[in-house]
Order: structure tokens, then C-alpha cells, then sequence
């Protein structure tokens, strides 16, 4: 199979990941059903889905399983600049895609994910495959954990993950490609427990020009692609981005913005997010 090799800047992978149910920032927070010791005490019936006693909708993580997630194809994008790529005077969007995912991951009152990995498999970029271990076109992340965020513009809760010790959220090789260690963070979209009980969920991967016009070189600007949203209220513009560094052979030839687009369905504890 033909491999195109990127020189200069070269291409992205992103890899983010999975969360539960979700975790939680200054505002939002997961909360339960939760059984109170006295029955005269609470507002609700079993489930709380109608008035009586012996319940109240309160922070829980119910019994603090983990969260499991699959997701079909996740698509990973970086725009090369023009100019800076022999094979892509022009510049171009490179994609990595991968065919699947599965991951774990755990919530924390009052509002965190913790221990979040993914597995993503069937990784290619220009028909190379790419991977973080020994297992062909398998790439594998390293445990993150975040929390919940307001997300600004009243479009809801996000989740924010980063990695959980050190900067590096994932490290991979493409084939006669590049080597990738990508850093930072992303902020994905939750739905289906937003303000219900719920024991599934989604959490949505968007990108866009978050970020507007960029600076690569003197005089030189472009529109990187990054995850929307970029940041929570309170934050400023460009607060949470993935940023990937390029190598080649072990020397590094650049740094890129660069985005997710996926979305992931979870299993968990029965629990509703609320601001």
C-alpha cells in the first residue's frame, strides 16, 4: 500500500476521550435519586419521578461503578498550513480516522472524571496504519480524568478531559508517517442525562474554527480546526484545544491545533447532570 510521508509539519491525531456519564465543573454536578434514612423525609417517591416521601434528588454517584462507552468511527483532524509541506504546497486537512472505540472511565462527586481511557481500533491516516503499542492500527490513550463545565453561550453541560498525570493525553506512530504526542484538552458536549435520570448517555466531539486566524509564520495565517466548544464560562477563548506535536524520527518538526469529531454512547449509574 502507497504511504505518503508529511515532511515539515506533517499530520495530526487527536485522540480524546471517553467520559461517563460525565464530571463536573464549579456549577454543574451529577446527582441521584437518593433514599433517605428517615421515609417521612424527601419530596419524592422511588425514582423521583413523582411527589412523596422517603427520597431526594442529591449529589450521588450512585455506587461508583465505572462507566463503559463504545463509539463507531472517530475522525481526527489537523489543517497543514500552506507552504510549510513539500507534499501539500497548497496546505491541506489530513484526517486520521479510526473504524471503532471502547473505553472505561469514573465518576467522582462533585463533579469529576477520573481513570477515562479509550481504545480506539482499525486506525489509518493516508493508508498507514497507526497505533501506540505492539497491536497494529490500535491506539490506545492514556488515563485522563476532568470534570463538568457550564458550558458558556447557555449550550448546556460539557465535559472537559485532560490528561490525568503529565501533558501527554495520547502518544502514537503512523507508519513512514509521523510520530504523534498530543496535549492539552477538549471539551465535549453531553445529552440524554442533561436535568433527567438517565443510565445512558452521549457525549458529542465537535470541531470548528474556534480558535480563528492563527500565525504559523511571520505574516502567515491559517484556520486551524479545533473542538467546539473551546472553552467554559468564565474562560477565555482558546482556554481548552488539543495541540499535537509532529516527529519525525524522533525530532520534532512541529506543533498543530487540532480536533475530534466523535460521539460516544455510555452505560452507568442511573443519574442526571445538573447546573
Amino acid at each position: 500500500m502507497k504511504r505518503m510521508k508529511i515532511m515539515g509539519l506533517a499530520l495530526v491525531a487527536v485522540f480524546a476521550i471517553v467520559a461517563i456519564t460525565a464530571g463536573s465543573a464549579s456549577a454543574a454536578g451529577y446527582f441521584g435519586c437518593v433514599k433517605q434514612k428517615v421515609k417521612t423525609e424527601g419530596k419524592f417517591a422511588k425514582g423521583c419521578a413523582a411527589a412523596g416521601t422517603g427520597y431526594e434528588v442529591a449529589p450521588s454517584i450512585g455506587k461508583g461503578k465505572a462507566g463503559k462507552s463504545k463509539g463507531e468511527a472517530a475522525n481526527l483532524v489537523v489543517v497543514v498550513p500552506p507552504g510549510v509541506s513539500k507534499e501539500f504546497p497548497e496546505g491541506a486537512t489530513i484526517h486520521i480516522e479510526c473504524a471503532s472505540n471502547k473505553g472505561v472511565s469514573t465518576a467522582a462527586l462533585p463533579n469529576l472524571v477520573t481513570k477515562a481511557v479509550t481504545t480506539f481500533s482499525k486506525c489509518k491516516v493516508l493508508g498507514a496504519p497507526c497505533q501506540s503499542g505492539a497491536k497494529k492500527e490500535t491506539i490506545v490513550t492514556n488515563s485522563l480524568s476532568g470534570e463538568l463545565v457550564d458550558i458558556e453561550g447557555g449550550e448546556g453541560i460539557g465535559t472537559v478531559l485532560h490528561a490525568e498525570t503529565g501533558t501527554s493525553t495520547a502518544a502514537f506512530v503512523c507508519t513512514e508517517v509521523a510520530e504523534t504526542n498530543v496535549i492539552g484538552s477538549l471539551i465535549g458536549v453531553n445529552s440524554e442525562n442533561v436535568g433527567k435520570f438517565s443510565k445512558t448517555s452521549k457525549l458529542s466531539f465537535a470541531t470548528g474554527p474556534g480558535l480563528g486566524e492563527v500565525e504559523f509564520a511571520p505574516g502567515h495565517k491559517y484556520t486551524p480546526l479545533v473542538n467546539l466548544p473551546t472553552h467554559k464560562t468564565g474562560g477565555v477563548n482558546g482556554e481548552h484545544f488539543l495541540n499535537s506535536e509532529i516527529s519525525k524520527e524522533k525530532a520534532l518538526v512541529g506543533t498543530l491545533p487540532s480536533g475530534q469529531t466523535q460521539t460516544v454512547s455510555v452505560k452507568g449509574e442511573d443519574l442526571e447532570l445538573l447546573l
